[in-house]
């Protein structure tokens, strides 16, 4: 074996260096090096490539030479992965014209629906109100009128409410359409951890004075006032759009399974329309095996939707 330097003259065709009959051209080692490097990066490349070329055609002779023939037949194995390759990369393709991705949301809830148990909830969430006042700053005077405001049931009431908050600049929901974890409502409003099952059972709402500790890490006061409108105890059904990323998933590998199935059992019957499959009946030489269907499975690599 031998090998020579790359020039930047270097015609692609020139070998730059062989092994047990086999050649490295230069368009070979042009492809492997991007475009665009440093004069001095583009040799020390080269030169690691024409290595690792001449190392890897010395092991493929050594396989070649020293392994016994029935291991080193991978003719039929090589034809079948790429048989499997094949079909992987047609159904992706066909996938991407065909599969309908889009899902409403009563497809959802009638999933969740159809099987509660596999989306219970493994700790307690909560829908509520809440008004988050301006750091260091104290309570309004008309606090008592805010808090009456807050647990109104009359939408003017909170419509009026939801403009002053805007007005001020002072973050809200009194919508209370969301389900939060305690967790997610404490990332967003001061709640003492010391207060939290009197603040999560309470029916009225909680005005929050949590005063300023600097060794706590809270160098401000911090006020607000919040309504806990609804529970649900862990164990408890999901609400559908906890879990909506999770049913679009399952839902959409069912319909995509569904579309290769139909896919296949349409293909095949197309082949036998068009005289392009013939068949015969077993042998004894060959053992009997059931007609392959829609449903048979081919080699194909299986990719779980949850792989990267």
């Amino acid at each position: 074996m031998g090998c020579k330097a790359p020039s930047t003259e270097t015609a692609p065709e020139t070998v730059l260096a062989t092994a047990y009959g086999a050649a490295l051209q230069a368009s070979d080692l042009m492809a492997a090096i991007p475009a665009g490097i440093a004069s001095d990066d583009s040799t020390t490349l080269a030169e690691r490539a024409i290595a690792d070329w001449l190392q890897r055609q010395t092991l493929v002779h050594l396989a070649l030479t020293e392994l016994p023939q029935e291991e080193r037949d991978f003719d039929r194995a090589v034809a079948r992965y790429r048989e499997s390759l094949l079909i992987h990369a047609y159904e992706d393709r066909y996938l991407r014209d065909h599969l309908d991705t889009t899902l409403t949301s009563d497809e959802l809830q009638a999933f969740l629906d159809a099987q509660p148990e596999l989306f219970l909830l493994t700790e307690p969430l909560y829908r509520a109100r809440w008004i988050l006042f301006p750091e260091d700053a104290p309570f309004p005077r008309d606090i008592r009128d805010l808090t009456k405001q807050l647990a109104a049931q009359d939408a003017e009431v909170l419509s009026a409410l939801a403009s002053r908050c805007i007005d001020a600049g002072m973050p809200h929901d009194l919508e209370a359409e969301r389900w939060w974890t305690w967790d997610e409502l404490a990332s967003i409003l001061p709640l003492n951890p010391r207060l939290a099952a009197r603040q999560q059972n309470s029916r009225r709402v909680s005005k929050i004075d949590w005063k300023a500790d600097t060794a706590a890490g809270r160098p401000f006061d911090e006020r607000a006032l919040l309504l806990v409108t609804e529970r649900l105890a862990a164990g408890d059904v999901s609400p559908v759009e906890r879990v909506a990323d999770r049913i679009t998933e399952l839902l959409l590998h069912r319909r995509r399974n569904l579309t290769l199935a139909e896919m296949r059992q349409q293909a095949v019957q197309a082949a036998w329309a068009e005289a392009a499959l013939t068949t015969t009946a077993p042998t004894a030489d060959v053992p009997a095996t059931a007609a392959p269907t829609a449903d048979t499975p081919t080699d194909r690599p299986e990719f779980s939707p949850d792989a990267p």
